[in-house]
């Protein structure tokens, strides 16, 4: 029984990593398609794509783990405070003051 989950487990990994390297493939494919002949710019290798699928996952959701998840409840919980209030309080509070 044992050998069955670690074989699952196993699995998933492989899994897992043959679909990383086709992300990175697809992306490879698609900067190679379209950044050339757009702008001139540089033809990627396959580690360079690495690199560059790093750092936009770096720049774009950060390294810090869990840090995602109390953003996204600190926005929601000053969102929710900001519209906590009903539309009639601030027409009643508009026209008292033209009043």
């Amino acid at each position: 029984m044992k050998t069955l989950k670690v074989l699952k487990y196993v699995g998933f990994g492989i899994l897992g990593l043959a679909f990383v390297i086709l992300v990175v493939f697809g992306v490879q494919a698609l900067w190679n398609w379209l950044i050339p002949e757009l702008f001139h710019g540089p033809v990627l290798t396959f580690w360079q794509t690495v690199g560059l699928f790093i750092l936009s996952k770096i720049l774009l959701t950060g390294v810090a783990p869990g840090s995602r998840h109390s953003h996204k409840k600190e926005w929601r919980r000053k969102c929710e405070d900001k519209y906590r209030h009903s539309p009639t309080e601030d027409m009643a509070a508009s026209t008292a003051e033209q009043v």
